[in-house]
């Protein structure tokens, strides 16, 4: 049976069950660590999921931000000027991907609050934490407040470092040697163990 969920129905729903319904809603996507460090070069790390590419020309993402309450650290720091290093991790790291999000104070670095192994690769501006997929370094490019007060970030890609577990060919398609890790909506994993690449759908065969 069909359910319809009209503005009125969602907007007399629970908001953490409204919350967690629309972002289920909007895909899974890959559920980054992000690293960031604030002026007194103290790190700090968060779980982010709200990341796209915003264009290859230069070569930038973005990332959506909850509304700024004064604790979003590496919002903040990111726009400080900080770097800001987005992390794949693959699946069986999934609870360090989802418990660096704690909310930490200030100046305390989730990573070792978690006892996490971190290593230092040439040319990653932060220390990056054992056996990741790879890792992308953004700096800081815009900003934009939305009317529902979220924070839309762009941030121009400056270093990406890969791990032993990530492949690229010669066309830049990327594919995993272990899954990474994904999220659905909010406090839900996922991943992927089957893809397959297509080519460029073509007009010409359809007649057009």
């Amino acid at each position: 049976m069909s359910i319809l969920l009209d503005s009125t129905s969602l907007n007399s729903m629970d908001r953490q069950a409204r919350t967690t319904l629309i972002n289920s809603l909007s895909g899974v996507r890959t559920a980054f660590i992000a690293i960031t460090a604030d002026s007194h070069g103290r790190l700090n790390a968060s779980t982010l999921t709200n990341v796209t590419h915003v264009g290859a020309h230069p070569a930038q993402m973005s990332i959506l931000f909850r509304p700024d309450n004064g604790k979003r650290h590496t919002l903040q720091n990111f726009l400080n000027g900080s770097p800001l290093t987005l992390v794949c991790m693959p699946f069986n790291q999934v609870n360090l991907v989802h418990e660096v999000s704690m909310n930490a104070p200030e100046g305390t670095f989730e990573l070792d609050v978690l006892e996490a192994s971190t290593c230092h690769v040439e040319g990653c501006p932060h220390p990056l934490p054992k056996d990741y997929l790879y890792a992308i370094s953004l700096e800081f490019v815009e900003r934009f407040t939305l009317n529902n007060g979220c924070v839309y970030t762009v941030g121009q890609i400056k270093s990406i470092t890969t791990g032993v577990a990530l492949k690229v060919d010669e066309e830049g398609q990327v594919s995993f040697d272990t899954p990474p890790t994904l999220a659905i909506g909010l406090r839900q994993y996922t991943t992927t163990e089957t893809a397959i690449k297509l080519p460029y759908p073509n007009a010409a065969k359809y007649g057009f």
